[in-house]
């Protein structure tokens, strides 16, 4: 389009007010509101006062190429960028599946692990004690003898929703084997430690699994154990091996005490 005709449509009639039509901004401004006047009539026809203007019917069909080609490509924008939500979707369910059990949801063994070693690292460095803890579901090959595999697998489902409504913020779990958890108290020293644990046993001793049969409850022991303030050694699988076995220990020890109980590690030997 030229500058003439330019000058001719912002000083046409039915353009209102007045424009420096050497200044590109209010051309394309005059250029949109004829495009607004000829949508407005939803006409492919011009009226009699701009048909008047030479090549305006150029124009407008300028005007309507170049707007079914905006559209054109705001569709396919639209598309790609729907696509890659998609991809991002996908990929973040691939990552959840594969850092967690299928089952429960819980963290899988070595994503407990990864994140335990990161967590530990950081409360080494400004000497700050980490609770560890083992739980066994009591009793629980009875439990599925009784009521059948699928109540077991209910069982665990209903144990990790129970224990993910108490855990604080920066605590997690992880799903250890069969029916034994390990969870990391971030921060926690053993008298915080000791007190979280026994709220998780009150809770899944006190609150019913609701079978198809009816409800019923179970029980779990606990073994707690705390990681030493000034360990200086590194902090890898072995050094987290040893004070998860520390927490095991504590919880076979509330095995042997009657069950349904929580059992500290003694703080003097920890390692």
């Amino acid at each position: 389009m030229t500058k003439q005709n330019a000058v001719k449509i912002a000083k046409s009639p039915e353009f209102p007010g007045e424009l420096d039509v050497f200044d590109p901004l209010p051309v394309q401004a005059a250029l949109e509101h004829v495009w607004k006047l000829l949508k407005e009539r939803e006409t492919p026809s011009l009226s009699p006062k701009l048909a008047e203007i030479p090549l305006l019917e150029d124009i407008h069909h300028e005007l309507l190429a170049l707007r079914r080609l905006t559209e054109s490509l705001q569709s396919e924008v639209n598309q790609r960028n729907s696509t890659v939500i998609a991809l991002q979707q996908r990929e973040y369910r691939f990552r959840h599946l594969a850092a967690h059990d299928a089952l429960t949801g819980a963290m899988n063994r070595a994503s407990f692990m990864e994140r335990t070693n990161r967590e530990l690292t950081s409360a080494l460095s400004t000497r700050t004690p980490c609770g560890v803890v083992m739980m066994d579901i009591d009793y629980f090959k009875r439990f599925n003898d009784t009521w059948g595999h699928l109540a077991g697998d209910e069982a665990l489902r209903f144990v990790v929703k129970v224990i993910a409504c108490i855990l604080r913020k920066n605590d997690f779990m992880g799903r250890y084997g069969g029916e034994e958890f390990v969870f990391f108290f971030n921060g926690a020293d053993m008298a915080t430690s000791v007190a979280i644990a026994e709220r998780i046993r009150e809770t899944i001793a006190s609150t019913p699994i609701n079978l198809e049969s009816g409800p019923v409850y179970i029980s779990a022991s606990f073994g707690v154990a705390v990681t030493p303030v000034d360990f200086d050694g590194p902090v890898d699988d072995a050094y987290i091996d040893r004070i998860i076995n520390n927490a095991d220990m504590a919880m076979y020890q509330a095995k042997k005490a009657g069950r349904n109980r929580v059992v500290a590690f003694p703080e003097d030997d920890t390692q």
